[in-house]
């Protein structure tokens, strides 16, 4: 997937987080943007932060997950909530000169 399909994605679910909540785009960037960078985030052509996608949640009502959650990001595997995950060996690596 393209970053800027990405990015589009991501400003359709933040779209239809907004109309869930009845909010107009003023509303919400008074919360916590200016009005034109949450126009822009909406469109897919800004470029948000993890702080901001968090806040915009926030403000939201919804799980910072639905907002970066894009049908076909990752078509025919788990999600990562959803698998379990050993964790890699400890120690040093191993010196090959050293003998």
């Amino acid at each position: 997937m393209d970053y800027a399909i990405f990015l589009r994605r991501f400003g359709k679910n933040l779209h239809n987080a907004r109309w869930l909540t009845g909010m107009t785009q003023q509303q919400v960037a008074a919360k916590g943007v200016s009005y034109r960078w949450y126009v822009e985030l909406e469109r897919g052509l800004r470029n948000p932060t993890l702080q901001m996608v968090f806040d915009l949640a926030q403000i939201l009502g919804v799980a910072p997950a639905d907002l970066v959650d894009v049908a076909g990001a990752r078509p025919g595997k788990k999600r990562l909530s959803d698998t379990k995950a050993t964790p890699p060996k400890r120690g040093r690596k191993p010196n090959p000169r050293r003998r």
